[in-house]
């Protein structure tokens, strides 16, 4: 009869943390990200890219104003997801035509896993930048709610990224 007990008792234990694993471990990227606050609540996700195996990079907004662009790695483990880094931020505003001496672009380059690794994100505040590469490669354009940003992953060091415009020429960092 105590054994009957004891296994009842024990079974009883074990099936709760199952059961509460399945509640508390976030099973989405969204429910993942939403349980970071820092720097803010994520607002809307933008795009998601696999970057390694279990490896996801996550380009998301502000909830509060939308106007901040953030990234963050986010681990897969089975059916399960967490964060694993997140990293600065960039402000985001409309492109427009820009005066002399104005900075055309804002890049926000984030190493991760402890290597050279990296995610790449920029904003364009002058609507003439159509194209921006970094480490060769160009970057992958984002036209969401009228805002041009751009993202890429790779290997490698800092490097200097270039600007181009609709016709392929090279464009200055700061409007001339």
């Amino acid at each position: 009869m105590k054994n009957r007990k004891l296994i009842f008792i024990g079974l009883f234990i074990f099936l709760s943390v199952v059961i509460g694993s399945f509640i508390y471990f976030p099973k989405s990227i969204d429910t993942a990200l939403n349980r970071i606050k820092y720097p803010f609540e994520v607002g809307e996700i933008l795009t998601s890219q696999q970057i390694d195996e279990n490896l996801i990079v996550v380009l998301y907004t502000n909830k509060n104003n939308n106007n901040e662009l953030q990234n963050a790695i986010i681990q897969k483990n089975s059916i399960f997801y967490s964060v694993v880094e997140m990293n600065g931020s960039l402000n985001i505003e409309i492109p427009q035509k820009l005066d002399s001496g104005d900075l055309r672009t804002q890049v926000l380059v984030s190493w991760y896993d402890k290597s050279d690794k990296y995610v790449v994100m920029a904003v364009a505040y002058d609507e003439d930048v159509a194209a921006i590469t970094y480490q060769n490669q160009e970057l992958t354009p984002l036209d969401i709610n009228g805002y041009h940003l751009f993202y890429g992953t790779g290997t490698g060091k800092y490097e200097v990224y270039e600007l181009f415009d609709q016709e392929g020429n090279r464009l200055e960092h700061i409007k001339e």
